[in-house]
């Protein structure tokens, strides 16, 4: 199955909650997706990105994967850097071990410009065999999906 950055988004915490379990049972019956990290943000008023508390289930997986970390950082400003950074420096990622390449700026200027202030994207590193089953999940729920294949 290939690898996709995937970044749904959704108008409030509870909506992308409810869309996130539905991934996760999604993943845990094996059939074409299996998250391998995920992470629940929100862009503030002052349109910074934040990482939401662990009390939203913000991280799903072992670690937050690298190149979700430097997509936050990015899609954040100087504070979303250093979130960013943080972020990716606990999942053991270095400059040399990112790669950049993946995140092209059309990709990064298209997420950070459709989350609009007070929404919230999940971040997702998943394996997907087909787009179907996450995509009707996201627009069940009402929001969009942006995917970016991995290597």
């Amino acid at each position: 199955m290939p690898k996709q950055l995937i970044v749904a988004v959704f108008d409030s915490v509870d909506v992308a909650q409810k869309a996130g379990h539905d991934f996760r049972a999604t993943s845990e019956k094996n059939e074409g997706f299996h998250i391998e990290s995920c992470v629940l943000v929100q862009k503030d008023a002052a349109g910074k990105i934040i990482v939401l508390d662990t009390e939203t289930r913000s991280f799903w997986g072992a670690v937050i994967g690298a190149l979700t970390g430097s997509l936050i950082g990015m899609l954040g400003g100087p504070v979303g850097s250093a979130v960013g950074l943080a972020v990716g420096a606990s999942a053991g990622a270095t400059a040399d071990t990112v790669r950049m390449d993946m995140l092209d700026r059309e990709f990064v200027e298209t997420v950070s410009n459709e989350i609009l202030p007070r929404q919230v994207a999940l971040i997702v590193e998943a394996k997907e065999s087909t787009p179907f089953s996450v995509d009707n999940i996201v627009q069940g729920f009402g929001g969009t999906a942006f995917r970016r294949p991995v290597n």
